[in-house]
């Protein structure tokens, strides 16, 4: 599959089937991660893959208590799919879905990083440009082998709760966790504002046409 072919497809899945991922995929998914780029090339990142069912089970209750009071907050309770614009309504569902079967999905890769959090803006855009690039590579190369996946991070509002189950030394800290299966869904180009519409050119307010 083509890079751009990869990216332009590249849809949040979060209904997965049952069906086993296979360990060598799983593999070369997190060597795809440590290929990213690292600040300093300090490579203070890690990743936990969740195969068992009971480790899988038990993040899931995890997502399951933090997700539901999120689609509250962010729905506002349990919305009238009659009053909602049909994308919210969709996206809506399929969040709920995630919510409610997120143990079921066949892997979990948990991504973190080892040491403080950050106190400082400046500290933190390194912190994290350490972590997301990885798991973006993680999310491409999954695609590229036929598998769904959709970047969660509700799991840091349990932290602790996160850090007993995995094992974790207190210096080692969740930062997103991936669903990884094979999708019910079909891949597609995700709704996005054309670039046109939120690119800049050498100052805030100036654009260009194409020619």
């Amino acid at each position: 599959m083509r890079l751009d072919e990869a990216i332009g497809t590249l849809r949040s899945m979060r209904r997965l089937k049952p069906d086993a991922v296979a360990e060598a995929d799983l593999r070369a998914i997190v060597e795809a991660a440590t290929r990213a780029p690292s600040g300093g090339n300090i490579q203070n990142w890690a990743f936990i893959v969740i195969t068992d069912a009971k480790q899988r089970r038990k993040m899931g209750e995890i997502y399951r208590e933090v997700g539901t009071d999120y689609l509250a907050q962010f729905f506002g309770g349990a919305p009238d799919p009659i009053s909602m614009e049909p994308q919210t309504h969709r996206l809506y569902e399929s969040s709920r879905h995630l919510v409610e079967h997120f143990g079921e999905a066949p892997a979990l890769i948990a991504a973190c990083m080892r040491g403080k959090f950050p106190s400082k803006p400046e500290s933190a855009a390194a912190f994290y440009g350490s972590i997301y690039p990885a798991v973006q590579n993680m999310l491409l190369a999954a695609r590229t082998r036929g598998l769904g996946t959709t970047l969660t991070t509700l799991h840091a509002h349990r932290q602790e709760a996160v850090q007993a189950i995995l094992g974790l030394p207190e210096s080692v800290h969740v930062i997103c966790v991936i669903p990884i299966g094979y999708p019910e869904g079909k891949w597609g180009a995700p709704r996005r504002r054309p670039a046109a519409d939120v690119t800049h050119w050498d100052r805030w307010g100036t654009r260009r046409t194409e020619s």
